[in-house]
């Protein structure tokens, strides 16, 4: 268990660290945003396109909904804006999204 908590918090320093080397500031000022969707079934918010600069809509995927999987590098460069709703999480065998399993719950 004290591996586990090791391992995310290096990846998550590894993440911060390489977005802060990819992202820099004041990137956002040279980004070109697609426009947004005439009708949005989600939430308008900052977040999307390269590095987050830009105002997307994201919704959520419900289960058996495809789904996409990026690695880190690509995940801060271009954000999803389609994610797998609360509980669910993207089947990495058939990218569709399904119920998290917790091997703990027995």
């Amino acid at each position: 268990m004290k591996d586990q908590g090791l391992l995310v918090f290096i990846l998550a320093t590894v993440a911060m660290v390489t977005e802060g080397l990819i992202c820099q500031f004041p990137h956002c000022d040279t980004v070109k945003c697609d426009p947004l969707p005439e009708h949005c079934s989600g939430t308008i918010k900052m977040g999307g396109g390269y590095c987050g600069c830009c105002m997307a809509c994201f919704t959520y995927l419900v289960e058996g909904e495809p789904c996409e999987v990026k690695d880190v590098i690509d995940a801060i460069m271009y954000p999803l804006t389609e994610n797998c709703a609360p509980g669910l999480v993207c089947d990495r065998t058939n990218l569709t999204c399904s119920r998290s399993f917790d091997p703990s719950l027995g």
